[in-house]
Formats: structure tokens, C-alpha cells, sequence
């Protein structure tokens, strides 16, 4: 797999530093937005009594359902057009990146992931205001308090899959942080989703 963000066809550098930088910036920038957005088409639903009518003519498994994977679509659709931008951006002011399948997709995976994490987070809240505080900080704590944690810091959310989208931008998988974040959106998913189906709408 090619580079993410890698220097024109003539032959010239790859990534440098500065580049790599921006990049992981960006798409941990995806991950909070997206993240952020995921949370608020819960609560902004749950507001406005989406859900409660949506359940007067579905299931609550399926209103819960549908919503997360029309969040999800729409945030996989908004990512890889943040990744086409983003290498356009280098192409016009730096004459120097280009867009790639994998920075495209690599913005698109953050930002599918990011929205359900944030959905499911959302969901347990049920309040918008406190959402616009809560779910940022679930992304940025860990990553933060990486120095003090050591270790186990790698093991958490927010650092497995900022670790395995970075490498899959840069051509290479690691299948312990794929695997990582993949239990970690379960797990998160799918308590949000019992509590909702439990839990009273009112």
C-alpha cells in the first residue's frame, strides 16, 4: 500500500517529518469532530422526540440501528472528502502532496469510527450540552495522560485507533490496534445499545 501523503511522481521525497505531523493531526482532529457529531444525531433526536416517534412505528432495536448506520454513512461519505481536501490542500500550497486511496480512506475510517463511538456515548448521556464535554474528552484524556499511564495507555480507545489508522495512512496495518479499537466499539456500542432498549425514554 502506498504511502498516504507521498511527494510527486518525479521522483522526489517522501513524507517529511513536518508532513507526517500534519497528517496525524488531522486525522485525530477527524476523529474528535466526527466523534462529536456522532454524539449530537443522538441527543439532538432525543431532543426534538425523533426516537419517540420513530419507535411508534418501529422497534426500539431498529430505530437505534438505523440511526447509528445512517451516521455512520454519512460520516464515512464527509471523511473521504476530508481526505481528498487534504491532499489537495499540499497539491495547491506546497506543490508537493497528492491525494492517495490511502489518506482517503484513512479519513473515512476515523471518521465512521469516531461517529459511532461518539453515537454510543451520546446515547448514554442523552444531553446535549454535556455531550459537547464528555466525548472530546473520553478522545484527548487518555492521550494526554499517555506519560503517567505507561503502558496501559496503549491499550485504551482513543490511542489504538489513532495508532492503526496513523500506520494504514502511512502503508502498514497493525492488527493488535485494529483489533483493539474494534473491541473497544463493540463493547461501547452494544452496553448503549442494551441500555437503550432498558432504559425509560422520558
Amino acid at each position: 500500500m502506498a504511502a498516504a501523503i507521498s511527494s510527486k511522481e518525479d521522483g522526489g521525497q517522501a513524507m517529511t517529518g513536518v508532513d507526517r505531523t500534519l497528517l496525524e493531526a488531522g486525522l485525530s482532529l477527524m476523529l474528535t469532530a466526527a466523534a462529536v457529531v456522532g454524539s449530537f444525531s443522538f441527543t439532538s433526536d432525543f431532543d426534538t422526540r425523533s426516537f419517540h416517534r420513530r419507535i411508534l412505528m418501529f422497534q426500539r432495536g431498529a430505530a437505534f440501528t438505523g440511526r447509528a448506520a445512517s451516521i455512520t454513512v454519512a460520516a464515512l461519505v464527509t471523511g473521504a472528502i476530508v481526505g481528498v481536501l487534504f491532499g489537495l490542500s499540499g497539491e495547491l500550497v506546497a506543490n508537493l502532496w497528492h491525494v492517495s486511496a490511502p489518506a482517503v480512506l484513512a479519513f473515512a475510517a476515523m471518521a465512521g469510527i469516531g461517529s459511532l463511538w461518539g453515537f454510543a456515548i451520546g446515547s448514554l448521556i442523552r444531553n446535549h450540552f454535556l455531550s459537547l464535554f464528555v466525548v472530546p474528552l473520553s478522545l484527548v484524556l487518555p492521550a494526554a495522560l499517555a506519560s503517567r499511564l505507561g503502558q496501559i495507555a496503549d491499550l485504551l480507545f482513543p490511542n489504538m485507533v489513532t495508532d492503526w489508522v496513523n500506520q494504514w495512512a502511512l502503508g502498514s496495518v497493525k492488527l493488535d490496534s485494529f483489533a483493539g479499537a474494534v473491541i473497544w466499539l463493540a463493547c461501547s456500542l452494544g452496553g448503549a445499545y442494551w441500555v437503550f432498549l432498558k432504559r425509560d425514554l422520558t
